[in-house]
C-alpha cells in the first residue's frame, strides 16, 4: 500500500468521523429539546396529564405520540369484561309448620319398616353368636 493510498484511507476516516460527530451533535441537540419540552409540559401535572400532552403535541416523533397514547389507554377507557345474564330466580315458601308436619308423617311412615329390619338383624345376630358364629344357620 503506497503512501498515496494510505492518506486517501486516513481522509475517508475522517470525513466519515466528521459526519457521525455532526449527527451525533444533532441527535444530542434533539434530545435536549425534548427533555425541555417534557419538562415544561409535566410541571405540576399527574403522570396521566402528561402522557395526554405528549399524545397531542404534533411536534413530536411519532413514536413518542404512539407511546404515550398506549399509556393512557388504561385510564380512558375502562377494559372490557364479560357481563353474565342476570338471574330470574323465583324461590318457593313453604311454612314452617307444613314441613315439620310432613317430616313426621314419613318419619311414621318408614318407623314400622325400621323396626321390622331391626329385629330381623338381631334375630341374625342371635344365631349367629348361638351357632358361635360359625356362619352356619342350623
Amino acid at each position: 500500500m503506497t503512501d498515496a493510498d494510505l492518506q486517501s484511507k486516513l481522509a475517508e476516516c475522517e470525513d466519515v468521523i466528521r459526519q457521525l460527530v455532526t449527527k451525533l451533535q444533532e441527535t444530542v441537540d434533539e434530545n435536549d429539546r425534548l427533555k425541555f419540552l417534557v419538562a415544561n409540559l409535566t410541571e405540576g401535572a399527574s403522570a396521566h396529564a402528561t402522557l395526554q400532552e405528549l399524545h397531542r403535541n404534533r411536534d413530536l416523533p411519532a413514536a413518542i405520540r404512539a407511546k404515550a397514547a398506549i399509556g393512557c389507554l388504561g385510564v380512558e377507557s375502562a377494559p372490557l369484561k364479560p357481563v353474565e345474564a342476570p338471574l330470574e330466580l323465583t324461590a318457593e315458601y313453604e311454612p314452617l309448620a307444613d314441613v315439620v308436619a310432613r317430616q313426621r308423617a314419613r318419619a311414621a311412615e318408614l318407623l314400622p319398616k325400621l323396626i321390622e329390619q331391626t329385629a330381623k338383624d338381631n334375630e341374625m345376630a342371635a344365631r349367629a353368636w348361638r351357632n358361635s358364629g360359625n356362619g352356619q344357620d342350623d
